[in-house]
């Protein structure tokens, strides 16, 4: 079986003690919006268990704003 990639890192933003993250879902073909400490506080069942590993290979990237206002792909 072939692993697909289905997240594309398109760009983060600092917000108020939290950092945006925007990415865009190659499934589904649609662009998801949401906060990085909201998503790390969510249980792992509860959120998308591939986005979730998705960020944590990218973690380092999110924390040090790499994909800032860039909208490189991952």
């Amino acid at each position: 079986m072939t692993n697909l990639i289905r997240y594309k890192m398109l760009s983060t933003e600092q917000i108020s003690e939290d950092r945006r993250i925007h990415v865009f879902d190659m499934q589904h073909q649609q662009k998801l919006s949401f906060n990085y400490e909201s998503l790390k506080r969510t249980p792992k069942n509860n959120a998308y268990e591939e986005l979730t590993d998705f960020l944590q290979k990218r973690k380092l990237k999110i924390d040090n704003g790499v994909y800032d206002n860039e909208e490189h792909a991952s």
